[in-house]
């Protein structure tokens, strides 16, 4: 796995390649939630909802 990152001269911040739940180790800093694919594989949850939780939380972001 790797991260393609880039700043423009105005700082704004270019990545490329994919991040998601599917690549990625993703945890809730604030909560220690798991956003990735190990709720699907340890049965802990549905991962649909926890993919629209991580969704939402980006969404957020903006």
């Amino acid at each position: 796995f790797k991260i393609e990152f880039g700043k423009t001269e105005t700082g704004q911040i270019l990545l490329a390649d994919e991040i998601s739940p599917d690549t990625c180790r993703i945890w809730d800093k604030a909560t220690n939630a798991n956003f990735d694919k190990d709720v699907y594989r340890n049965n802990t949850g549905s991962l649909i909802e926890t993919y629209q939780i991580f969704l939402n939380k980006l969404e957020d972001l903006k």
